[in-house]
Order: C-alpha cells, then sequence, then structure tokens
C-alpha cells in the first residue's frame, strides 16, 4: 500500500515537471542529481544514470531517478548540476550516419567505452575495420564480434571455440590445446593467409606465415573482432581472408583477483589467475592460463574408401613384354606398352578396385599438448591527450607435432618418372591393372595408418612380425598392430612465443590523433623424435624385438632440431577528421622478419630477414545517412619481392533504419615466407623468385534489423588468389652427376615451391541473433563456402587429386546455433554444430555428416563463487573433423571460479 501512495505521489510530482522537459535532450552520462549543498563534497560515485528515452527527452523512469536522489528541502536547490540547467540542454551527438563528432581516434588496443544508450547489434562499437572506434552500421566492412559472455557461454579454452560460431570460419576442436594449423581456415584460407593480430599487432610467425590461433587462450581477452572483407587495406600482406583481432581486457575499477580450476575428461586440467583494476589514469591487469590436456581418447573410424593390394600370388600378366632379368635376379626391361614384364610380381602394388568400407577402433595416441600463458598489461593516461599502453605475453606449450594425427591416408603418390612406368621404378605409387599398367587413382583410396604403414609404399607386408597372424596384404590393423595417428614417428614439438609492445596514442588536437607503436615477437621450437621406432610386420626392416615378437628401427634426429624467428614492427598513423563526415588516415609501418633455422638433423644453417615498408592512405566517407564510404590505397616495398600496390573501395547504402546493404572490394596478396624462399634441406629447393600471391578479394552483403532485439546478416564472397604457393616435384638433372655441386645429386626427384595456379573460394555467410526476451538470445549462422584451386589438370606426373576439388579441411556446409539463458550472473547455453561432411583427401568422396550438441552452465553459489560445468557432444557423435582425424565422443569439464574484490 505505501509503495502505491508513493508511486502516486512522484506521479503528481512528475506531472509538474513533464512540460518543463519538453524539447530537452538528457544523455544518460549527463544527468546528475546531487543530494548535498556543496558540490566539492560530493562522493565521487554519486552519479546517476538516467537511461534516456527514445525521443531523446528525459523518461519517466529518469525522472523518477532524480526525484529520489533529491532531500526534499530547499538545500537541493544551493548547487545546481549542469544536468538541471533546464534552459542549457547537455546535448552530446550520437556516432551516427550523418555528421560525426569531434573524434578522438583510437587504435585496437584502446576499445572505446560502451554507450550507456540501447543500442542495436550494428551500433556494437568495433576498432578493427578503421583502426579507431566506429559503428558496424557506419562501416562498409563486414564485422562479427566475439564477446566476453560469448566466451562463457560457450566455454571457450582457446580462439578457436571462441569463433566456432563466427560465419566463414572453420576450425578443428581445439581439444583443449595446440592444434594442426592446416584445419583452421577463414573464407576458404589458411592461417598463412589470413592474419592473427592481437591489439592489432601480429602474431604470425617469420619463418612460415603461421599463427596457429588455436594456442591463444581467452582469458586475458574482452573481445575478438573478425573482419572478413576490406583487410589488407589497411593490414596488408596476409590478410587474404580476412583479419582475426584479438583485443585484451583493460580492467577498470578496485583490484580484482579471480582465480579459477576445471578439470575434465581424458586428463584435462585448466588453472587460471587473474589481477587488474584501476582507473582513468592508470590500469594494470595481469593473467595466468596453463592448460593440460594429454587426450588420450577412444575412438572409432570408418574407412569409406579401403585401398586393396595385390597378394604373394599376383603376378603381371603381359605376353607381348617377356621379362628379362640378371644372374641376382633383377629386373632388367622396362615394357613398350607401359605395362610390368610379364611374370613380374605384383605383391604389394595397388590394385585398380577399391575395398568395401572398414571400420576400426583404437585410442588418441599423438593429440597432447600443455601451455603456459603469463601475460601483462599496463595503461597510463596522464592526461586526456595521451594513453601509454604496455604489454608483454609469454607462451610455453608442448605437443606432438600432428596434435593429432591422421587415423588414414593415401598410398597413392603422383610424380614424373624417367621411366615407362613410374610404379614400377618406384619414382611413385599409383593403381595398376594385371598387366602392370597404371590406371592412376580415381577413386582415391585409403589405408588405415598403422606402424608398418607409416614406412609408406609398396604394402607388402601380410603378416605380423613373428609369423603367426596373416591378414590381408598391407592390412595389418586387423589383428597385428594397432592404429596410430604418427605420421612423424611420434615427434615432439616445445614452442616458445614472445610478444612485447609499447602503443602511445596522442590526441594533438579534438579532431587529430596520432597512433603509434613498436611491437617485437619471437617464436621459437625444438623437435624431438624418439630413438625407437617398434611395429609389428613383416615389413623387412629394423631388428627383432627381445621376444622376436616385433621389430625395431632406429630413427633418425629431427629433420629440423631448433627454429627461432623474430619479428620487429613499427607503425605510426595519423587521423585526422577534416570535416564532421570525413576522416583521413594516413600511416607508415616497417616490418622486419627474421628467421634462424637449423635443417638436416642440426648439420645446416640458415640465417636470414626480409624487411618491408608499407604506406597507406584510407578516407572514411560518412556523405549522410544514407550512404557511408571509404577508399584507400596501401603501398608495399619489400626487401625480397619488390614493390606491391593494394588499392580498395568499400560501400555501405542505408536507405531504410533497418536496411542496409554492403559491398567491398580490395586487391589483395600474400608474401612468400623465409622457409619458401631460402630453406634449402635435401630434396627440397629454396626459390628466392618467388613473387607474392595476388588477386581480388570482393563481397556484398544486407543488414536487416527489423527490431531493436533482431538482426540478420548475409553475405556473398569470391575471392580469387592467382600464383598461389604449391610443391612442384621434377626430376633432378644433376641426378648422380659426380661434379654437381649442389648437394642434391643422391636425389632423382627434387621438390621446390613454386606459384602455382589459382585458389578461388567463393561462399555464402549468414548470421542471425535474436534477443528473445531479457534472458533468453539465440545466436544462429550457416556457412557455404567452395574453395579448391583451379588452372590444372591432374594427372598421374602431377601430384594428384589438387585441382578442382574441394579443400580437404573445409566442408560444403556448416550451420551453427545457440541458445542462451542469461539472469543475475547464471549462464545456461546449448550449442549445436552441424557439418555436411570433408572432402577425403582432395577426392569427390566425403566423411559421414554429422551434428553435435554442447551444454554450457556457470552457476553463482555465492557473491564470489561459481560453479563451471560443460558436456560436450551429449549425443556421443563419432565423427571426423578434418577427414582422416576422430574426434572424441562424450566429454566434460567441470570447475569453479572464485572473484575477490572489483
Amino acid at each position: 500500500m505505501k509503495m502505491k501512495q508513493r508511486e502516486t505521489h512522484s506521479r503528481l510530482l512528475l506531472a509538474t515537471l513533464v512540460p518543463a522537459l519538453v524539447g530537452t535532450s538528457v544523455l544518460a552520462d549527463a544527468a546528475q542529481a546531487l543530494p548535498t549543498t556543496k558540490l566539492a563534497e560530493l562522493p565521487k560515485n554519486s552519479v546517476a544514470r538516467v537511461k534516456p528515452s527514445s525521443s531523446g527527452s528525459l523518461d519517466i523512469t529518469g525522472a523518477k531517478s532524480l526525484l529520489e536522489q533529491a532531500s526534499g528541502s530547499a538545500v537541493d536547490l544551493e548547487v545546481r548540476p549542469e544536468a538541471w540547467n533546464w534552459t542549457r540542454p547537455v546535448t552530446v551527438p550520437r556516432v551516427a550516419q550523418g555528421a560525426a563528432p569531434a573524434a578522438t581516434p583510437q587504435t585496437a588496443a584502446e576499445p572505446a567505452e560502451p554507450s550507456d544508450e540501447e543500442t542495436e547489434v550494428l551500433d556494437e562499437v568495433n576498432v578493427t575495420a578503421t583502426r579507431r572506434p566506429a559503428r558496424a552500421r557506419d562501416i562498409p566492412s563486414v564485422v562479427y564480434t566475439v564477446k566476453k559472455e560469448d566466451f562463457r557461454a560457450q566455454n571457450a579454452q582457446t580462439a578457436t571455440d571462441a569463433l566456432s560460431l563466427v560465419p566463414g570460419f572453420q576450425a578443428a576442436p581445439a581439444l583443449g590445446g595446440v592444434r594442426n594449423a592446416a584445419a583452421v581456415f577463414l573464407r576458404g584460407f589458411d592461417d598463412q593467409r589470413f592474419q592473427v593480430l592481437k591489439d592489432g599487432l601480429p602474431l604470425e610467425r617469420s619463418s612460415n606465415g603461421r599463427s596457429d590461433v588455436s594456442r591463444f587462450q581467452v582469458e586475458e581477452l574482452e573481445r575478438i573482432e573478425v573482419v572478413t572483407g576490406g583487410a589488407t587495406l589497411r593490414y596488408g600482406s596476409g590478410a587474404v581472408g580476412g583479419v582475426i583481432n584479438l583485443i585484451t581486457e583493460t580492467p577498470k575499477g578496485p583490484p580484482k583477483l579471480t582465480l579459477q580450476y576445471q578439470g575434465g575428461s581424458y586428463g584435462f586440467n585448466k588453472f587460471v589467475a587473474k589481477y587488474g583494476g584501476g582507473d582513468d589514469t592508470f590500469s594494470y591487469n595481469f593473467v595466468y592460463t596453463g592448460i593440460v590436456a594429454p587426450n588420450r581418447y577412444p575412438f572409432q573410424l570408418t574407412n569409406q574408401a579401403n585401398a586393396q593390394f595385390y597378394g604373394p600370388n599376383d603376378f603381371a600378366k603381359n605376353p607381348s613384354c617377356p621379362a628379362q632379368f640378371d644372374p641376382d635376379g633383377n629386373l632388367l626391361n622396362n615394357c613398350a606398352n607401359g605395362g610390368f614384364p610379364d611374370g613380374t610380381p605384383l605383391f604389394g602394388f595397388l590394385k585398380p578396385e577399391v575395398g568395401p568400407p572398414v571400420t576400426v577402433s583404437g585410442t588418441a595416441d599423438s593429440s597432447n599438448a600443455a601451455s603456459d600463458t603469463y601475460s601483462g598489461k599496463l595503461v597510463f593516461k596522464p592526461d586526456p591527450s595521451n594513453r601509454i599502453t604496455a604489454r608483454v605475453t609469454q607462451q610455453n606449450s608442448s605437443t606432438e607435432s600432428n596434435s593429432p594425427g591422421a587415423y588414414y591416408f593415401s598410398p597413392c603418390v603422383g610424380g614424373p618418372s624417367n621411366f615407362p612406368n613410374g610404379t614400377l621404378s618406384f619414382d611413385r605409387s599409383v593403381a595398376v591393372d594385371r598387366s602392370g599398367r597404371e590406371v592412376g587413382c580415381g577413386p582415391q583410396r585409403f589405408i588405415i595408418n598403422t606402424p608398418s604403414a607409416a614406412f609408406g609404399p609398396p604394402f607388402s607386408y601380410n603378416t605380423s612380425f613373428n609369423g603367426k597372424t596373416v591378414f590381408p596384404t598391407g592390412q595389418a590393423y586387423q589383428g597385428a598392430e594397432p592404429v596410430t595417428g604418427t605420421i612423424d614417428f611420434f615427434q615432439q614439438n616445445n614452442q616458445s612465443q614472445t610478444e612485447a609492445a609499447v602503443q602511445w596514442d596522442y590526441n594533438i588536437t579534438p579532431t587529430t590523433s596520432l597512433n603509434s607503436f613498436i611491437y617485437y615477437y619471437r617464436f621459437g621450437s625444438t623437435n624431438t623424435v624418439p630413438t625407437n621406432f617398434i611395429y609389428n610386420s613383416n615389413f623387412g626392416i629394423g631388428t627383432a624385438g627381445p621376444n622376436g615378437d616385433f621389430g625395431i628401427v632406429t630413427r633418425n634426429p629431427a629433420a629440423q632440431p631448433f627454429a627461432s624467428g623474430n619479428k620487429f614492427v613499427a607503425e605510426t598513423a595519423l587521423n585526422w577528421q577534416i570535416s564532421p563526415g570525413q576522416t583521413l588516415t594516413f600511416g607508415i609501418n616497417f616490418t622486419e622478419d627474421r628467421s634462424y633455422q637449423q635443417k638436416q638433423q642440426g648439420r645446416s644453417f640458415l640465417d636470414r630477414s626480409v624487411a618491408r615498408t608499407s604506406i597507406f592512405l584510407i578516407d572514411d566517407i560518412s556523405f549522410s545517412d544514407l550512404i557511408k564510404a571509404n577508399v584507400g590505397i596501401r603501398y608495399t616495398s619489400s626487401s625480397q619481392f619488390g614493390e606491391v600496390l593494394t588499392p580498395g573501395v568499400g560501400l555501405r547504402v542505408t536507405p531504410l533504419s533497418w536496411l542496409s546493404f554492403r559491398a567491398n572490394w580490395n586487391y589483395v596478396f600474400n608474401a612468400p615466407k623465409i622457409s619458401d624462399l631460402y630453406v634449402q634441406n635435401g630434396p627440397f629447393l629454396a626459390n628466392p623468385n618467388l613473387r607474392p600471391e595476388s588477386g581480388v578479394a570482393v563481397d556484398a552483403g544486407v543488414d536487416i534489423t527489423p527490431a531493436n532485439n533482431l538482426f540478420f546478416r548475409a553475405t556473398y564472397f569470391n575471392i580469387y588468389l592467382d600464383g598461389f604457393f604449391g610443391n612442384q616435384l621434377f626430376a633432378n638433372p644433376n641426378f648422380n652427376n659426380p661434379n654437381d655441386t649442389t648437394g642434391t645429386s643422391n636425389f632423382a626427384f627434387l621438390q621446390q615451391v613454386q606459384n602455382l595456379a589459382t585458389l578461388i573460394s567463393t561462399g555464402i555467410e549468414f548470421q542471425g541473433q535474436w534477443q528473445i526476451t531479457d534472458q533468453f538470445s539465440l545466436l544462429v549462422n550457416w556457412t557455404n563456402t567452395d574453395s579448391r584451386a583451379v588452372g590444372r589438370t591432374d594427372s598421374i606426373s602431377t601430384t594428384l587429386f589438387t585441382y578442382q576439388i574441394q579443400n580437404a579441411g573445409i566442408p560444403f556446409n556448416n550451420v551453427g546455433f545457440r541458445l542462451t539463458y542469461a539472469n543475475k550472473g547464471l549462464i545456461a547455453a546449448f550449442v549445436g554444430r552441424y557439418y555436411d561432411g570433408f572432402v577425403i583427401d582432395y577426392n569427390n568422396t566425403r566423411t559421414p555428416t554429422f551434428f553435435t550438441l554442447d551444454f554450457n552452465s556457470e552457476i553463482p553459489i555465492t557473491p564470489y563463487f561459481t560453479l563451471l560445468g560443460s558436456v560436450f557432444n551429449i549425443f556421443d557423435t563419432q565423427y571426423q573433423n578434418p577427414a582422416g582425424l576422430p574426434a572424441p565422443g562424450t566429454t566434460f569439464t567441470v570447475g569453479g571460479r572464485l572473484e575477490i574484490g572489483g
């Protein structure tokens, strides 16, 4: 009853105030109510934020908030805050589609403070696409934002987990640690052809350009921004597929300590410790994350196209070409018709027929991952015009090189030959008919990976080492040997990654800023191979085991025992708002990559560097509420490949407040890597004449916001890249040449990375977001990607099945959704993913489609402690991601988070 009386009294008071407020715009960060008589005596945190109505006038709730803080006496009028001066409305222009305010440009290291106003999805502030704060609705670029609350709803351990529902992004499950870099794609391009940044600073390695986005933990991140259109213009080489920017957290408020632990299936353990806080002048954040994930999970795998081999009683039938042997039994002649000489044993060679599907099971034996990450960030703002950010990160990790490996692979190996039949001379390995004629490997076929199979073709084993178990030729997995994922004899990889950066943002005038940084990045790795490799078949190599029941092979040391790469980057950019609707950005970037590598088991060394300088000019224009555009050009000069000019243009048209059309056109390029340019090792030749991959990226799309709580985005993209880097196999002209000085005369064939034909990636991206109620939200995405190499024809004399076929690591279609309930710290989310299968090793055969469903929860037990729990793959789906790499079935994590202070 008292509440109703109070409400009635308030409404009467409001009735007298409302006429005075008509036409007055009071923003939430300007409206204040001060209950004391002296402004100097006000407590620092006494500001009352008032939520404006959609019309810009003070609404009922805002007026009530002002009234509730008044004492009701005359002393309330002794000090009149500016927000109470009704004759002088306090207005701050919104960053809208028309005239922009006097901006204070910021870099990617300085995320803009969120507005107190209600915003639509397209109003989200981003810094990656423009290198300064901008709403997504005001730029042509396609920007996807993944926030900290998304990390928690998906129980993301790594950046790949957090990005799993971003359209156009494709990654295999991180399994709690580092995954194979080749399993990560953005718009159909691997991580040598898209950039990974942290606070706008590059994370790719100097030697090979990879970044392994799966290695980065999310605990130090505030959000992730993904730009998949127009990125090369602002970020240069390698941004063909786009840019993934990991934006670190800058805490504010009293000091806060966070301790977290999670444990889970197959030895998973995660430890987190965070301490941070600060204010507008100085803030700090220190984070430690440790993950151990042995990942020894059981799996079941079906080989859809089982390779078949000729047995010991099979001989070539080629009467027109009788065999000729020397006294030692060596074959002397070749056949003009391309077959084997009549009577030649076919034992171990591939049959043209493909066997029926075979299902095998085992335990993952090359999937372990462990990492420790230490990071520190300091932000100092001595005055309104200057901001200095210092950040240091150190990560140490250990993993088996495959992590995990392939559990089946193709025994078909193409390549040139100096003989009429390259398979007979062991220059290549393709299927042959009964006469021994080569018939290629279409359709492709596969063999289960076992220790014996790892030694390569021909697969002539057909019994266990002790002779007691007999099995079909080349199929030892049926009883003699376990299935194993290793393709490099269980090589162990230890890695160290160091980042150090200082960024300075200087506001010269209210409309001009200078943003600069210097950055150092180092990545080092050591590789070891166990001395002994054990197999259990009559393969015919190695020594007998102590009981005569298996063979032992002593392996050589790792081909590259140690490698280290250093990157140094310095950049400065001037942002000048020359008019309310136009901002010019002019910048210069200098990057030096240096790589030191040990090759040939440490017997040879490489120490080379490449430097490049880029100058860029970008004009962002707001013509009106209807039209936004950007246009720019980037000039890059390299000490290795010369000059490249990359222009770009983008346009957004908004005919209605809820409807926007956008398009981007960019010239893109990807620079050669030091390893490809200068590393010569055994049969691998350096190629200092490599030119950059270059092409054009185009996308066009529509954004629809029918309501503040509902948003749809659809995008069509087409990217082509000419002269892509690929291995070319060719006959060695100096084979067995005693006068050769290149050191390659022992190899009949050589390999070299060369500029080949064209990579094309085309697709459609869709994203929908619906805030169903204050507590329930739904996120859905769908991506269709067609990514393949074109321009050449496959044959048995080339590397097989690389042209005209979909990239084996990318499904044509994948769909994802997340249904989330969030209320007062409680989070419960279902995450579903559907894939329509993967092309198997550049072949038209695909793995089965699959669907997985996860459930993640956070339950606050006390104000300081939250219980964490997740179940992944609830339905225990057995699937491959990508082909040949079985993922675990149902797994779980459980833990808790303790938060003190803040």
